[in-house]
This record gives structure tokens, sequence and C-alpha cells, in this order.
């Protein structure tokens, strides 16, 4: 089913999808607190409070935005987020340009090094992209190929790929400079043996398999009603991007959560959506869903709210008293669920926590 402007009310999805109208399982109403970087071993650096968290399917890690010698991984055994010595944050302020398949993509903010994990703990040199110190934003793994891309936010030098080890440090190959066979992305993902990422400017997506990550080609071009997307993210075998249109005054956007086809050529649109500020945690992110393998259901967290989905497109919530951002503008930033422990969202300075 491809994307219709009609077709754009809960009432029409719904009954495409079989007019489901009871919950799909008990979701539950869940304890929210705050957890703060000394709840993952962290002692303070100057001001920094930022914390991020990660799951690569295997391994969690909570990552301190400060120049600290270490990593926080989640240890499985003593149900514990532990710290492991890792050098190569002495040397500048850890960024994770990717999280999944098994695999950390990390860069050092300020260095061209590319740093890489497994199990979040240890890190190696995976190799570095000439000339890219201050620019990378975004990459992926594609853990079938052995084959990784990041992509720099830059005039002429967009993407850097390899098939070489992660463990050993081998210069990146770039391709794009010429500033036009390659677009430039800000996010991107591994999906089935495809790169897929968000054309600069947000306006299109791109598609280039792993196999050739130097052949990018458009799989959904510029539209006429303007809509632009972000977010793009593979989760459990589906592909969810976020998408959104202004409409013409500040504070006026419709925001829709997405599925794509696994060729990134189509799109449906779920029954989740938003209307107003883009900055707003009402709004679905696909940085906030999580697959739970106990429910065979994807999790998603908004504003005050948790919803779930079996397919992806039709979703059920139930509201999530006290789990909430405030001033508005301040977003959450990624979800991970660690089995036996519980729901991580990072917030402002902080990551709310629910026992589960």
């Amino acid at each position: 089913m491809t994307y219709h402007e009609r077709f754009n009310n809960t009432l029409a999805i719904w009954t495409a999808f079989g007019g489901r109208g009871n919950l799909i399982l008990p979701i539950p109403t869940l304890k929210w607190e705050k957890r703060y970087y000394h709840h993952f071993g962290y002692p303070q650096t100057g001001s920094a409070t930022r914390i991020d968290v990660f799951d690569n399917g295997n391994a969690q890690i909570a990552v301190y935005r400060a120049q600290n010698p270490r990593m926080s991984y989640f240890n499985h055994q003593t149900k514990q987020w532990t710290i492991a010595d890792v050098p190569w944050w002495n040397h500048g302020i850890p960024e994770i340009l990717w999280a999944g398949d098994g695999v950390f993509l990390a860069r050092i903010v300020g260095l061209a090094n590319i740093i890489a994990s497994f199990d979040g703990i240890t890190w190696h040199n995976a190799g570095f992209c000439r000339g890219a110190q201050n620019h990378m934003e975004t990459g992926a793994y594609d853990i079938t190929r052995n084959v990784g891309v990041v992509s720099w936010w830059w005039y002429k030098s967009p993407v850097y790929y390899s098939f070489d080890s992660l463990t050993e440090r081998t210069e990146w190959t770039l391709t794009g400079s010429d500033g036009n066979s390659v677009p430039i992305f800000k996010y991107m993902t591994a999906h089935k043996g495809n790169f897929v990422g968000v054309v600069g400017g947000d306006k299109s997506i791109a598609v280039a398999s792993s196999a050739t990550p130097w052949a990018w080609t458009t799989t959904i071009p510029e539209d006429p009603l303007d809509h632009r997307y972000m977010y793009i993210r593979s989760v459990n075998n589906k592909l969810f991007v976020h998408r959104f249109r202004y409409h013409g005054s500040p504070g006026n956007f419709s925001v829709n959560l997405c599925v794509l086809n696994d060729s990134a050529t189509q799109l449906i649109e779920t029954n989740l959506s938003h209307y107003g500020d883009l900055a707003d945690n009402r709004a679905p992110n696909p940085q906030n869903i999580v697959w739970m393998k106990d429910w065979g259901k994807y999790a998603l967290f908004t504003q005050n709210m948790l919803y779930a989905s079996a397919d992806g497109i039709y979703w059920e919530g139930v509201e999530q008293p006290g789990f909430a951002l405030t001033p508005h503008g301040n977003m959450f930033g990624g979800a991970i669920y660690v089995p036996g422990d519980g729901f991580y969202v990072k917030g402002n300075g902080f990551v709310y926590y629910a026992p589960y």
C-alpha cells in the first residue's frame, strides 16, 4: 500500500488494517524514575550531564558525553552498569555512529578514527577516515557482509566505507568526492543487505547495496507536497522513518510515523501522528522504538505514553504517568530495553528508567 494524502486519518487506517479496537496485549503502566551519570558509574566531568543509551542487539552501553577514559556497559551477570576502561576516550568526547547487528561504531570528536566494539567492553581502532576529523555524522554496519559506512556531513566528501576488519586500523575508502555521485546523509541505517539513508536536506531517501556501498540510488525522490524525513531506523527487520511536513507558520507541522518496504521504495503511514511543533515528544520518533522479544511486539515511547504494535503499522498505547520532559523542546533521544532489568529512555541530562 502506498501513501495517499487522503489516506490520512486514524479511522481510515484503523479500517484498512482490520478494524482492531482491543489492546493487542496488556501494555504495562510502568514506574519511571530518573537516572543520572553517577547511576552508570561515571564521575562528573565539568558541567557535562548528557547520557546516551545504545543497544547493538547483544550488548547495551551508556555513553557519557564528556571526555572520560571509560565506558559503561550493562553486566548481565551482576545486573549492574559497569565501567570498562577505554583509553580511547582520553583523546576526546565519544559519539556513537551506529548500534546494531552486534556492532557499535563510534568516533572521537576532533579525530578521524573509527572505534568499534562488539560487547561494549573492548574497543578497537577500526580505521580512519582521512580528512573527516569534525564532520562524521552517522554510520551503519552490515554484519552479513562485514562492511561499514559512515557519512561526512560536508560538501564533496560524503561517504566512507570499509570491508576490512573492525579490529585493525586501516584507511576507509572515500567515495563521492566529486560532490554529485553519492548523496550526503545525516541519518543512515542497515536493512536486509542494504544501507538506507535520508539525503541531506531531508527531502529524499536513497539506498545502496552493502555489497556496493559506493553506488547509491534515490528510491523516494522529493515530492510536490514537500514531505521531509528524519530518524530512519531498521528495528527487527522493519524499516521505520519519521516523516513531516511544514504548514507555513511556526509550530505547524504534521508528523507521521511511517514504515518503508524492504527496498525503501514505498511508504505506509501508521496510525501514529502529531500536529504541532516538530520538537515535541508527542511526535512518534523511530529513535524511541524497541523490539520486545518477550512480547513479540514493537514498543514506542512518546510523552507520557507507551505504545505497542505487532506489525509496526497499527499501534495502541497506555498512559505512563510521570514520563515526560519539560520544558517544551527537550526531546527523548533513544530508547533501549535490557532483558531482566528494564527500559531506559534518554532524557535531558538524565535517563528515564523503568524496571520491567
